[in-house]
């Protein structure tokens, strides 16, 4: 989703920022990924089950590497368009065909804060009750958990007063 789309759909106005995986993590990613899907259609078993098992695993394998480099998180002026985490294998094939479904607006004023293991962010619904997000920022740079810490930070100084 491009940052005009975010704009559009969601109700948190201009996009400031995007949070992706760690630029590193990508790159190993990208190179072990590799190297596994060149292993395995050289070193593939000359049966055909077997094959297609393999050639099954390498399509996989390019399906994950793909993923590498998608937006977990857009920065909005008013709140957070996260990437929800798949809970389920259902859910986790459902994502990879329709991406854009797994995309949800939290709002600054809502926002409790997120784990210590930054898998889940809390956030308060209209009823006080909490819910929970389950997210995929374990491998985001640490500049930019600071950056979603300093703009709720930055929302609730400038809209508390």
């Amino acid at each position: 989703m491009t940052k005009q789309e975010v704009s559009e759909r969601f109700s948190g106005g201009r996009v400031k920022h995007m949070v992706t995986t760690h630029k590193a993590v990508q790159w190993i990613g990208r190179i072990l990924g590799i190297l596994t899907c060149v292993a395995l259609i050289k070193w593939a078993p000359h049966d055909v089950g077997n094959r297609i098992l393999c050639y099954a695993l390498v399509v996989c394998l390019l399906w994950w590497m793909n993923g590498l480099d998608m937006v977990l998180v857009y920065i909005c002026e008013k709140g957070f368009v996260i990437k929800q985490r798949p809970t389920t294998l259902r859910d986790y094939f459902w994502s990879a065909i329709h991406l854009d479904d797994y995309y949800l607006y939290v709002p600054f004023d809502t926002v409790v804060g997120f784990t210590p293991d930054w898998k889940e962010l809390q956030a308060v619904n209209n009823h006080g009750g909490i819910y929970v997000v389950p997210l995929d920022l374990q491998l985001a740079p640490y500049k930019d958990k600071i950056r979603l810490q300093a703009a709720i930070k930055h929302y609730r100084d400038t809209h508390n007063e």
